[in-house]
């Protein structure tokens, strides 16, 4: 299987960023949350709610999900062209960006972006909230015997396959079947099915990204901000093994176990995982709600 990432001075690297559609809310110093594959910005809308309050919050749709439209370029890597796309959001609603800084928030794929932004600006960055970041890179550089990295590997070739097939409903149904359970997809209602499938196209360019981001342990190691790195005690072994490799490696880490939730914990698990990212971020909205069961 080949995950071919563009060089750095390749033409995609100059290509101007999208306007992404986002929802802003509340005012304040920024907080900006990144949504899962395969989901869209309000994913994050409860979280939005209570932060607002005391901050402003910028919700956006990433390339190819919600309304925002797809990848500029055919060949361009995926967090390439979302962190240029959210930096300019970023840039557009905090003028003095580079004083006050940011929080990022992020889920799966949102929560490699927030690190592949975190690593882009690291200055501008105050904090990160992390939920399974889907960094497989990180596999492949520090543990690439790992049984999980051809877990993974076999994941994104299936999902490749059934998309580049045409089968997408197909392709949908096995993406969040692996990731939440037969369970899940088949609760879902027939509108939320159809807009998932929509989504579906995006779905090998971030598998692609996740894998060829080159976030060795001498470059994460400058990630020196707080950061809250969550996961699911029931969550698949790739999610897991990637956040024991991050824990390990960040200097500046709070590991932190959802009892009861796998991937899609800050779906199914709502209220917990908003209460630790609220507690972290700004205690006065927390309510006492963030007593974080540190992981083993």
């Amino acid at each position: 299987m080949s995950f071919d990432t563009p060089s750095p001075d390749s033409q995609d690297a100059l290509t101007p960023p999208t306007r992404l559609s986002a929802r802003t809310q509340g005012a304040g110093d920024l907080v900006v949350c990144l949504h899962s594959t395969a989901g869209t910005h309000a994913q994050w809308q409860g979280l939005a709610n209570t932060l607002s309050r005391h901050w402003q919050v910028l919700l956006p749709d990433l390339h190819g999900h919600g309304k925002s439209p797809t990848f500029p370029s055919a060949t361009m890597n995926a967090l390439q062209a979302d962190a240029q796309a959210v930096t300019a959001l970023m840039e557009s609603a905090q003028p003095q960006l580079d004083t006050r800084g940011v929080h990022l928030v992020g889920h799966s794929y949102g929560a490699a972006l927030a690190l592949q932004i975190a690593l882009r600006h690291p200055e501008r960055v105050r904090s990160l909230s992390l939920y399974e970041p889907v960094a497989f890179s990180v596999l492949r550089e520090m543990a690439p015997r790992d049984p999980a990295l051809m877990e993974i590997t076999d994941v994104a070739h299936t999902a490749r396959g059934l998309v580049q097939r045409g089968e997408i409903d197909q392709a949908a149904a096995y993406f969040i079947g692996y990731w939440g359970g037969d369970a899940t997809w088949n609760q879902m209602a027939a509108s939320q099915r159809d807009a998932v499938a929509h989504r579906m196209p995006a779905v090998p360019r971030h598998f692609d990204a996740c894998f060829t981001a080159r976030w060795h342990k001498s470059l994460l190691a400058r990630l020196t901000m707080p950061i809250l790195l969550m996961h699911g005690s029931q969550t698949r072994t790739p999610a897991r093994r990637v956040t024991e490799l991050l824990a390990h490696t960040l200097p500046n880490v709070l590991r932190a176990e959802v009892p009861g939730a796998g991937h899609l914990g800050p779906i199914s698990h709502e209220a917990t995982v908003n209460a630790w990212i609220t507690g972290r971020i700004d205690p006065r909205l927390s309510n006492g709600l963030d007593r974080i069961v540190m992981a083993a």
